[in-house]
């Protein structure tokens, strides 16, 4: 069974990516999606073994928030933009 929505920070999108487990997210989730900060985060260096999985899988389920990101003063950019888009 599915359980919903998940939105992603950059570290599980590397964990399950370098072990070439990405499929396990479709598994659990209905709907998967990372912010633009993560998307950013985690394509920026092409070079990784796990790039193009990671590219192959989150394309199309990137996300930009539209609130104002009031977070980034106690989290990262990312972290905080994940929040926030769960929040939306």
């Amino acid at each position: 069974m599915k359980n919903g929505l998940a939105v992603s920070d950059a570290g599980p999108v590397f964990s399950f990516g370098l072990i070439g487990r990405l499929d396990i997210l479709a598994e659990v989730f209905d709907k998967i999606f990372i912010p633009a900060a993560v998307w950013e985060e985690v394509s920026k260096d092409q070079s990784k073994s796990a790039f193009h999985q990671i590219n192959d899988f989150f394309k199309d389920k990137v996300k930009e928030i539209t609130s104002f990101n009031e977070l980034t003063f106690v989290m990262d950019f990312g972290e905080s933009e994940s929040v926030i888009l769960y929040k939306e």
